[in-house]
């Protein structure tokens, strides 16, 4: 199995990476079809379709390697006791890919996921909000699901945890992506350094989601950049947001000692 797992808390730059990876990767292939879910990830597999099975199945059977997408914590994927062919294949892939885990400025983070879900509640109400984002097949809510700063950071915290996993920036990757990335590469095995190119945001969001449907036809390339909603990237957001004092010190109170480049 040539797959590459690209980790993240949602609205973390996980585009930009899988991008990144398959523009510099010869080879490399990110899974889209007609019959894939539009925001294909691992955790598509727990809705246990057939036709989805049976279409990702066919993608890791190609040279590769592959770029999977997860929003999963690990212990929703790397599974103790797999119930069926669905789990096992998630525990499989969790336990044979090469792991990348990305992560970005909470408030950033926070800030375009409330924009990218559009609620129909303020931003202060939205992230005192419980996590919505739970495998209940997997685990049962706890202490951190208990408002949405909290999850973020528990998200990190595992995944810094968890063995065998390359960590990132988006803000260092961003902002120095030569060298970052040139350290990813040589972390999949990839001998460098080798003059590596960034992928651009679409001139014409529109003809990108044209292209990006048409190539789950087959007829034509998935574009350069991947990403369900493209958005103007920044190094930081959020401030307009957390102007509010009793908002910026929930953000720290919640976040806690949490330690990220």
């Amino acid at each position: 199995m040539n797959t590459i797992l690209v980790s993240s808390h949602r609205r973390s730059g996980t585009h930009f990476l899988i991008d990144s990876l398959r523009k510099n990767i010869e080879g490399a292939h990110f899974p889209n079809h007609l019959f894939l879910p539009a925001d294909f990830n691992l955790g598509s597999l727990f809705s246990k379709k057939q036709k989805i099975y049976d279409v990702f199945i066919k993608f890791l059977d190609q040279p590769g390697p592959i770029i999977i997408k997860s929003h999963l914590l690990p212990e929703e994927c790397n599974l103790g006791s797999p119930k069926d062919k669905y789990e096992e294949l998630i525990q499989e892939i969790y336990a044979q890919s090469s792991k990348l885990y990305i992560h970005r400025n909470g408030k950033s983070v926070l800030v375009s996921l409330y924009k990218f879900l559009a609620p129909d509640c303020t931003f202060s109400e939205f992230i005192r909000q419980p996590n919505d984002h739970i495998v209940y097949e997997m685990r049962s809510e706890k202490s951190f699901d208990l408002d949405r700063v909290s999850y973020w950071a528990q998200h990190i915290r595992e995944w810094q945890a968890a063995p065998d996993v390359t960590q990132i920036s988006f803000e260092n990757l961003l902002s120095n992506f030569n060298a970052d990335m040139n350290k990813i590469l040589a972390s999949l095995g990839h001998k460098g350094p080798i003059e590596v190119s960034k992928p651009l945001l679409p001139r014409y969001p529109i003809l990108q989601g044209i292209q990006k449907k048409m190539s789950t036809f087959g007829v034509m390339n998935l574009p350069e950049n991947s990403s369900v909603r493209p958005t103007k990237r920044s190094k930081q957001q959020g401030g307009d947001f957390f102007k509010d004092s009793l908002d910026a010190l929930f953000f720290e109170e919640q976040s806690g000692a949490l330690t990220i480049d």
